[in-house]
């Protein structure tokens, strides 16, 4: 009897105890303290942040902004020819901006000379006629292929021009802005551009050739 009545004691204890609150004890301590655990959650929180944007952000193809002097292009377009009835000389300075491996535009200055020597049979005289030109232009090369190139280029020229010789001796023509539309199509060996060019204008006063003409251009 005395074990029942002590074996019910202990229950009748174990029961209340188990009744009783259970409490943390705390320290307080300030925001900025290394030992606020909420504090170093927030930490951790934002660096993770930030190491999810920076994957992202690799991830990310990068976008060409901005002006890039490295794709600067500077080229020339020089002729020459001389004989003894007819004389040329070119010269285009051109200065372009390589967009891609598929796109070139930019634009250009030219000068242009030339003088062509005609025997007169019916004055029985030999006569010359003289032509200086001066342009500027805007041009684009197209690249479908590594070797194969495409153009366009508007221009415009003053051109003066001079008959000199003859029994009225010299004698100044009048001055003429002149427009064009040069296309062409050609092969790039290097830095070299060799193409077949075609003036779509056909001006009557134009410095091109009225058929197909051939030119060579340089870039670097």
């Amino acid at each position: 009897m005395k074990k029942i009545i002590l074996s019910v004691f202990l229950l009748i204890s174990v029961l209340s105890f188990s009744q009783e609150p259970f409490t943390y004890d705390t320290i307080r301590v300030s925001n900025d303290d290394a030992r606020n655990i909420h504090q170093y959650q927030n930490r951790q929180q934002v660096a993770s942040q930030n190491q999810v944007r920076a994957r992202r952000q690799s991830n990310q193809p990068a976008l060409a902004s901005g002006f890039d002097a490295s794709k600067l292009r500077y080229g020339i377009n020089f002729g020459l020819n001389f004989s003894s009835n007819y004389s040329l000389f070119r010269l285009a300075p051109q200065v372009g901006y390589q967009f891609n491996k598929y796109v070139m535009v930019g634009v250009g200055v030219s000068y242009y000379y030339s003088k062509n020597r005609i025997y007169n049979y019916n004055f029985d005289e030999r006569v010359s006629y003289i032509n200086n030109s001066l342009g500027a232009n805007a041009f684009a090369y197209l690249y479908p292929a590594s070797i194969l190139v495409l153009s366009i280029q508007p221009e415009a020229n003053y051109i003066w021009s001079r008959y000199k010789g003859g029994s009225s001796g010299d004698f100044d023509k009048s001055d003429v802005l002149v427009p064009s539309v040069v296309v062409g199509a050609g092969l790039k060996l290097g830095p070299a551009h060799a193409m077949l060019y075609y003036d779509l204008v056909q001006d009557v006063n134009s410095p091109y050739s009225s058929g197909i003409f051939y030119g060579v251009s340089i870039y670097f």
